[in-house]
């Protein structure tokens, strides 16, 4: 296993304010492999193509949300911490369902 700052991250925000600050903090953290989506078509293509150890994955993106997405890419066993402004517990409980 890789130590832990050498882990590839995938981020997925279509906000693209919201993802390069994500991305700033992690780099200055130490994470030097760390890679961006700005829709769900992207991501899934990249998560293919990288296959990261993590997955930081807004929920409400823009034709194909973040729950959509965590069920096509489950098979590839990729980690996932859910960014969301969405405070319902149901939100909370479907996230969790599907593993992230």
């Amino acid at each position: 296993m890789r130590d832990v700052h050498e882990a590839r991250l995938l981020i997925v925000d279509d906000e693209p304010e919201l993802r390069r600050m994500l991305v700033s903090i992690l780099r200055g953290d130490g994470y030097a492999d760390v890679h961006e989506a700005a829709t769900a078509a992207e991501a899934m293509e990249k998560a293919l193509r990288l296959r990261p150890d993590a997955l930081i994955l807004d929920v409400m993106l823009p034709k194909i949300n973040g729950f959509e997405l965590l069920e096509y890419i489950r098979p590839l066993q990729i980690p996932v911490i859910f960014l969301t402004a969405k405070a319902h517990v149901s939100d909370r409980v479907k996230g969790l369902r599907l593993g992230a």
